[in-house]
């Protein structure tokens, strides 16, 4: 897949097929994921994978209907940063949660960004330390349909030049 076409493609995807993923697939994806920028190349991120149905289904009511994703997918993964290693950690979390995110659509799996889970009750079940970051936790898994983009403002709204 070109850039162009994995950027004008992509889609968050909120209902899965029960397929489960390979790990070789799961490993080429974090192969790319080495790569994804950082503050001052600190790679502060690292990933969590969450197989356990029970801790889907934890994670997928902890929002309501914001997180039921996660309970819909075969698998999560949650992107997070060590405090420890980087001042930027929204910064570094947010830039790996992403390259994440299209590094799975490139494998034809979709993922979908879950808001709001830096809360000690999801650190405290993942094992992840209290004063750790964490971006996202992504659903993952093969989509179960691939919805039509939706209606985009122009471009022109978007663009202010400086002169």
């Amino acid at each position: 897949m070109d850039a162009e076409k994995l950027l004008l493609t992509r889609r968050s995807i909120r209902h899965f097929k029960k397929d489960e993923v390979s790990e070789d697939v799961l490993w080429k994806i974090f192969e790319i994921c080495r790569f994804s920028p950082t503050s001052k190349n600190c790679e502060s991120y690292y990933f969590v994978v969450i197989k356990n149905k029970e801790i889907l289904e934890f994670l997928g009511d902890i929002r309501g209907s914001n997180s039921s994703p996660i309970k819909r997918a075969p698998m999560a993964v949650a992107i997070c940063v060590d405090n420890s290693k980087t001042k930027r950690v929204y910064e570094d979390g947010c830039i790996a949660a992403y390259h994440f995110i299209l590094a799975s659509w490139i494998f034809g799996l979709g993922t979908c960004w879950i808001a709001a889970m830096d809360r000690d009750e999801v650190k405290k079940k993942l094992g992840i330390p209290r004063e750790h970051y964490v971006a996202t936790i992504t659903p993952l898994g093969y989509p179960e349909n691939v919805p039509e983009p939706r209606p985009r403002r122009p471009k022109e709204e978007m663009v202010k030049f400086v002169e």
